[in-house]
């Protein structure tokens, strides 16, 4: 008899509306502005119409509002967190701050920082 009421027990807490967590306390995720794909609606963003990376491709360049700022991780960035590639690399994995990216262009090295980790250093051409 015990079992039946331990088993209605069990099927009462299965059947309870399930409620959602709430929202984590923490830095505000910025907005992140795509790039445009044409040079009239670049410029219409704010944006520079350049030749970027080793191909010269001519892209959308944005420049970032935030740029500079102090960051732990992507998401608190329009652009990039990345740290300060010109004083050498951290070793991947290890605890990292680093400041938001200056633009949208993806060429040059970098080592970008997520949760408050670094992440391998990249080289776009």
């Amino acid at each position: 008899m015990r079992w039946i009421a331990g088993l209605l027990s069990l099927l009462a807490v299965a059947c309870a509306p399930l409620t959602q967590e709430a929202p984590r306390s923490g830095p505000a995720m910025a907005e992140k502005p795509v790039p445009a794909a044409t040079e009239e609606a670049c410029a219409a963003q704010g944006g520079d119409w350049a030749p970027v990376c080793r191909l010269q491709k001519p892209q959308c360049v944005l420049t970032f509002s935030d740029a500079g700022k102090a960051c732990t991780d992507s998401a608190q960035c329009q652009g990039r967190c990345e740290t300060d590639f010109s004083k050498g690399q951290i070793p991947a994995g290890q605890p990292a701050a680093g400041r938001c990216s200056m633009n949208s262009t993806p060429c040059g090295c970098s080592q970008r920082v997520e949760g408050g980790v670094a992440t391998p250093a990249l080289c776009v051409d």
